[in-house]
């Protein structure tokens, strides 16, 4: 299958954009850290410039989705390239002559970010248009696959760059932009825009995108399980060095071989996802897997500390693989279904939604770890998070969420 999907020109061009914009984020998130700190040296100010990141997607990106619907999904990712690439041009012609000042950081992180959110939903609702219903499994699968690939790539090869020259990893990342946008230029395509949501202003599209969580039942379910397991991940992750060398006086070597093992695992699910899915019930997919994967993840770290040096070791390795496998499946999952249970008038509009949510949960999260980290114990909370996913092991499995998902796939497939 996926030696036919390079012949579609169109979705070759449109993954060659993908990964190489994919390839200079990763770049960026090195190099503009490292440069913000050394130009500043101000640890505050990294802070600020890392919440100006994130603040576009989670206020942007459902404002910028009904703009988007009316508009022509390939000219909006073509121009939304080139403006990052002017703006990150211009940031490097003001470093270079020693003019930037410590706000401007702020300024072009947020500006840069603030395209994006028009970038995405425009990528998402674009995606499913240059494949086939046959191709469609595969296709989005193998866009996200290669996605993770360039991601390891662009970030190793960011900590190369920064090492010789930070600007020249911005100039790496600049040029990215421009090569994206002239690959989807390549791509020969009659777009067709939805008359209705055309017509409509954009207060009507906005509103029609939140009303739509309650009117499509499978896209209701489907975010609300997507964003409790991204919460529940987010539980580890805020204290995940706090508890390595604070709790179970660990290296950080423990945190790399953490990261390895997911990142491996997210990618060999994605590679076999496809034939996954035809053995597989969604409902199996969304939540028995990932939620069971994370009981068993959160309920076990609770007890590491309680091991000698080897067994720790190995105990370690086995959770992340186990929670690697879960995790990758969710996620390979979330990708391909996430253009079925949406209809494709909606599909902007639902991207900029589904971002939204699961980007303003992380700080908030995190915000509450930290508070709740004056009163308990680290252990203590991974074994309540581990009773929370059992629960909601129990909750689905009581109230017959799944049927929705697994009705809606048979239904699918019929049509």
């Amino acid at each position: 299958m996926y030696r036919l999907l390079w012949k579609n020109r169109n979705y070759r061009s449109l993954l060659l954009a993908n990964v190489v914009n994919r390839f200079g984020d990763s770049i960026d998130a090195i190099a503009f850290t490292w440069l913000t700190y050394t130009f500043t040296q101000s640890a505050a100010l990294s802070a600020i410039v890392f919440a100006a990141n994130m603040l576009p997607t989670v206020i942007f990106q459902p404002l910028a989705a009904p703009i988007v619907d009316k508009l022509k999904k390939r000219k909006v990712m073509i121009y939304a390239d080139l403006a990052r690439g002017v703006c990150l041009m211009l940031f490097i012609v003001l470093l270079q002559l020693d003019l930037l000042a410590s706000w401007m950081f702020v300024v072009f992180t947020f500006v840069v970010n603030s395209i994006e959110s028009f970038r995405v939903p425009a990528g998402v609702a674009f995606l499913p248009s240059v494949l086939s219903k046959e191709e469609q499994d595969a296709g989005i699968n193998f866009n996200q696959l290669s996605s993770q690939v360039c991601t390891l790539a662009g970030t190793a090869a960011g900590g190369a760059l920064v090492a010789v020259s930070p600007v020249l990893a911005m100039m790496i990342d600049c040029a990215t932009f421009f090569l994206s946008a002239l690959f989807i230029a390549l791509i020969r395509l009659q777009e067709i825009i939805d008359q209705t949501t055309a017509a409509n202003n954009y207060w009507k599209n906005l509103k029609g995108g939140f009303l739509y969580l309650g009117k499509n039942h499978a896209f209701l379910i489907f975010i609300i399980g997507a964003v409790l397991v991204n919460s529940l991940n987010a539980v580890f992750s805020s204290v995940a060095a706090a508890f390595i060398s604070g709790t179970l006086h660990a290296s950080a070597n423990y945190m790399s071989i953490a990261n390895i093992i997911l990142t491996v695992c997210s990618l060999v699910t994605m590679l076999f996802y496809p034939k996954l899915s035809m053995k597989l019930k969604p409902s199996f997919m969304f939540m028995w897997i990932p939620f069971s994967g994370l009981a068993i993840f959160y309920l076990s770290l609770s007890f590491l500390s309680h091991l000698n040096e080897w067994a720790l070791f190995g105990a370690w390795i086995i959770l992340f693989l186990i929670e690697g496998l879960c995790s990758g499946i969710m996620g390979a999952f979330i990708n391909v279904m996430f253009v079925k249970v949406v209809e494709p008038a909606y599909l902007s509009r639902a991207a900029g939604v589904f971002n939204s949510v699961g980007t303003v949960i992380m700080p908030v999260l995190s915000f509450l770890i930290a508070g709740v980290l004056q009163l308990i114990e680290i252990p203590t909370i991974f074994f309540i998070t581990g009773i929370f996913a059992v629960m909601m092991i129990l909750i689905f499995a009581i109230s017959g969420a799944g049927k929705v998902l697994d009705a809606f796939d048979e239904k699918r497939g019929k049509a």
